[in-house]
């Protein structure tokens, strides 16, 4: 039997080609090598001879475009790029991929993308309008770029000011400043604490995301 890319995952890879005609495409990949067949790799084609699995090289595409695509779709399952594994089942947080063992591959030149068998024939565009974002898929965005130390770099760069009165509730506070990215970090850490969180854990966590910013952010926050 032939194999072929799941009609899910072909769909993804045309849109990316489409949206990014002369990206590089040295690090794509597919079908498993000889040493993937020897292996549990979903590389390796199912029973019905689809491959649930594909490499995009990094070079020529917006990373976070496509994770943040990929993560609102209904065939995701998990990435893996730069040494981190992101899964659906653990609310795309992504975390170390060192468990695969010291000679493992870090993903560094290609972002290995995985659907879920059973939604592998998916003919849902992947690609949609930022309007059609959920909050969840925000929030699942937002802490994809902020696991990203360039993201963070930048973020830390950003002047803060917030126009408010001393009269404003926290929510209007909110409203007034949402187009700062400063606070948009916070509210996503806040989110990436465990329940219920200490002030030192959250403190540490302000610090991780906003650098030297995150005393003026927390004051913010915790006022009305």
């Amino acid at each position: 039997m032939a194999w072929f890319l799941n009609p899910a995952l072909t769909r993804f890879r045309n849109e990316v080609n489409a949206r990014w005609p002369r990206r590089d495409k040295t690090s794509d990949g597919t079908i498993g090598d000889t040493a993937h067949q020897s292996t549990n790799s979903d590389h390796n084609p199912d029973r019905d001879g689809s491959v649930d699995a594909w490499d995009m090289d990094v070079d020529g595409v917006d990373i976070a475009a496509c994770k943040r695509a990929f993560q609102a779709h209904e065939a995701a399952y998990y990435w893996i790029h730069n040494d981190r594994i992101c899964f659906r089942d653990e609310g795309w947080r992504p975390r170390s991929y060192a468990y695969a063992g010291p000679n493992r591959n870090r993903h560094d030149k290609h972002v290995h993308w995985n659907s879920r068998q059973s939604h592998e024939r998916s003919t849902k565009p992947w690609f949609t309008t930022e309007d059609d974002m959920t909050p969840a898929e925000f929030t699942a965005a937002l802490t994809v770029a902020l696991d990203d130390a360039g993201v963070k770099a930048r973020l830390r760069s950003i002047p803060l000011t917030y126009p408010v009165t001393p009269t404003q509730s926290l929510l209007s506070k909110f409203v007034t400043a949402f187009d700062k990215i400063d606070l948009l970090a916070a509210a996503a850490a806040a989110e990436r604490l465990s329940t219920p969180a200490t002030a030192k854990e959250q403190a540490d966590l302000l610090r991780e995301v906003l650098g030297d910013r995150a005393k003026e952010v927390g004051l913010i926050l915790a006022e009305g």
